[in-house]
């Protein structure tokens, strides 16, 4: 696997659209509304490049030197990113890929991309699973979709050498060539509940 040319083939050719008013986030070309609540904000684009600067990715020796050195730089800007108005966290960041980018010439439903998400993230986190995270599908307002399980792992932080153990979701939507997905990490202090979850799901509308 070449990690650095997988991140860099998800990047679209185009920079979507997005608008912002208020509480409602909209996306084009795919015409999605985004309702989310209150304890919000959209952070500037800068912020997500502080938060890879400063974390620490895990070793990983099956990657060769060249993309163990490579894929960091790789890692572009998600379309928005959401974060906790107090906290920091909980933090949902959002990137539109093409759909035929993530199945390359196989026949993957929506569920399947969620699971090939979950296999490459551990060259991107230090996983603390004690068992297999498995995919559900989800259905909010007639689009189709799935989520992981808690995927749980350890956050290192560069500039204070922290570790806190910490819980990725990954959430895609499927909008006809493309499909949405949302990275949500949490931890245990400032936790995205199940019920807030499920409220921005149903916020997402077509």
């Amino acid at each position: 696997m070449n990690l650095t040319k997988e991140i860099k083939n998800r990047k679209n050719s185009f920079e979507p659209r997005v608008k912002v008013s208020n509480n409602r986030i909209e996306i084009d070309p795919i015409g999605v509304e985004i309702q989310f609540s209150d304890e919000f904000i959209v952070v500037d684009k800068t912020k997500f490049q502080e938060l890879i600067a400063d974390y620490q990715f895990p070793e990983n020796t099956e990657l060769s030197k060249k993309d163990g050195e490579g894929f960091e730089k790789a890692i572009f800007e998600p379309i928005f990113t959401l974060s906790d108005k107090e906290n920091k966290r909980p933090i949902i960041a959002c990137y539109l890929y093409n759909v035929y980018v993530l199945k390359g010439s196989s026949n993957l439903n929506i569920r399947s991309i969620t699971k090939y998400e979950l296999m490459w993230a551990e060259y991107l986190v230090e996983s603390r699973n004690n068992r297999r995270v498995n995919v559900k599908r989800v259905v909010t307002n007639g689009i189709n979709g799935s989520i992981s399980e808690n995927y749980w792992f350890i956050h290192r932080s560069k500039s204070n050498n922290s570790e806190l153990l910490s819980r990725l979701r990954i959430l895609n939507l499927e909008f006809g060539d493309y499909v949405l997905t949302f990275y949500i990490v949490d931890d245990e202090q400032n936790t995205l509940s199940e019920t807030e979850l499920e409220n921005f799901i149903n916020g997402i509308k077509n």
